[in-house]
């Protein structure tokens, strides 16, 4: 199962497990209420879902972007079926893709803002709200909650891997290898996957106004940034 944040790197992280450890490429079951019909404020059927998913013949990659509320009290059965994965992402590259996204697509997913500053700055709202428990502040806030929340919940628990997205951007080999301690053997080759190939696409930036970096950092800093200093984000 791999967890994220949206627009934190889910389908790279996805695709280089699939392609390095013998899962089928561009075929995974999406643990969404828009795929699948449970109520997933209720842990146990959450448990059950996973349980069943997990003792299918061919091996699949689950994705989810809710956050560890969802998975109180059930949070180690579910590890007893499946390895989890979670990877998460500077806050500011975040922001800047999630408002490109949110912005493209013409349902109501979330806040719809002028700016990548103005967007970090707003509610959650929306379909984004199908992934959270509570409400939060800001979408930095929310981050900082979802990244918190999973991060605390892995320390004791090695069927628990956090990711860094830029450690898998950079460091392919060595971050993918490391898996084989929880998948077992590879498969198939270290290659990073095409970056085309089984991903949500956001917009072409050049339709947009170019991100403030240097505001949105300094924003991001302000409203959140134990958590960034906590993860070498700042």
């Amino acid at each position: 199962m791999v967890v994220s944040h949206e627009r934190s790197g889910t389908h790279f992280l996805m695709n280089s497990i699939a392609g390095a450890y013998g899962y089928p490429p561009g075929q995974f079951l999406d643990f969404d209420q828009t795929a699948l019909n449970i109520n997933y404020f209720h842990p146990s059927a959450v448990a059950e879902v996973l349980k069943r998913a997990s003792a299918r013949p061919t091996p699949t990659v689950i994705k989810s972007h809710h956050a560890v509320e969802f998975f109180d009290g059930i949070l180690d059965e579910v590890l007893a079926h499946m390895p989890l994965f979670y990877i998460h992402r500077d806050p500011v590259d975040v922001m800047i893709s999630y408002w490109r996204v949110v912005g493209s697509w013409p349902w109501h997913e979330g806040p719809r803002r002028m700016s990548a500053l103005e967007f970090a700055a707003a509610e959650p709202e929306g379909m984004m709200m199908r992934y959270q428990q509570t409400q939060a502040r800001n979408l930095l806030h929310r981050w900082a909650r979802h990244v918190d929340g999973w991060t605390s919940a892995a320390e004791g628990r090695p069927r628990l891997t956090v990711v860094r997205y830029d450690a898998l951007k950079s460091r392919y080999e060595q971050t993918v290898a490391a898996f084989g301690d929880t998948l077992g053997g590879r498969s198939g080759p270290l290659v990073p996957p095409n970056r085309n190939t089984n991903v949500i696409a956001g917009p072409k930036s050049d339709r947009l106004p170019p991100p403030d970096r240097d505001a949105l950092r300094a924003l991001a800093l302000a409203e959140v940034g134990d958590t960034m200093r906590r993860l070498g984000y700042a």
